[in-house]
């Protein structure tokens, strides 16, 4: 976990530095998330995360603003399996969103209505597992063997809205997992599980400019 932290401090360093013109966030995330599989799905669990973001803009007109808003954090996923067994999935995202902002002004200040699409990248730093509710947990392995429990990268499409309000955005997200997450060697039948993640967010600026 602290080999873990420290590499997302050090992404988070190289993000903001690089983003010295453009506003950077400090994001948190809460929400549910759960699998699709080959034989149905998951039940929900909570799921939480903690990043940073910024708004890259691409063009910027009367109508509406354009711009990249990029994600990096830190989330905790899980789901529970069909017969009560547990899976904890710990992920470090890169989440790319193409967005649509509406941005008329109030009383000298900005308002923002976002609305936006694009992939996102999940790398999986550290995960457990038990087969039936109140066994122990067990370390997860990630890679494509046929002893891995999981594949380590996830990828898909991030869907989003959100309000910026001054210095403040907060909005919904919807993770939306395309991978196949079942390890290569271990595919059989057509099996899959992928990933579905539903997030409340909510992020301050601490830099650069709105």
């Amino acid at each position: 976990m602290k080999a873990t932290l420290l590499v997302l401090c050090l992404f988070s360093c190289t993000f903001i530095t690089a983003q010295k013109n453009n506003p950077v966030y400090i994001k948190g995330d809460f929400g549910l998330s759960n699998v699709k599989t080959s034989s149905g799905k998951g039940s929900m669990q909570f799921a939480l995360g903690i990043g940073v973001e910024t708004y890259v803009a691409i063009k910027k007109s009367s109508d509406f603003d354009l711009s990249l808003n990029p994600v990096l954090s830190y989330l905790k996923t899980g789901y529970e399996q069909t017969g009560g067994g547990k899976v904890i999935v710990n992920y470090i995202n890169l989440a790319m969103p193409l967005e649509f902002v509406v941005d008329p002004p109030r009383s000298g200040e900005s308002i923002g209505i976002a609305f936006g699409a694009g992939p996102f990248v999940g790398y999986a730093v550290s995960g457990k597992f038990n087969v039936l509710s109140g066994e122990p947990y067990k370390k997860m392995s990630f890679g494509n063997g046929i002893a891995d429990n999981r594949k380590s990268i996830d990828g898909g499409i991030t869907l989003k809205s959100s309000i910026r309000l001054s210095k403040i955005n907060m909005g919904m997200q919807y993770n939306w997992g395309l991978t196949n997450l079942v390890p290569q060697d271990r595919i059989s039948n057509g099996s899959y599980i992928k990933s579905r993640n539903f997030l409340f967010y909510l992020s301050f600026a601490v830099g650069g400019k709105k």
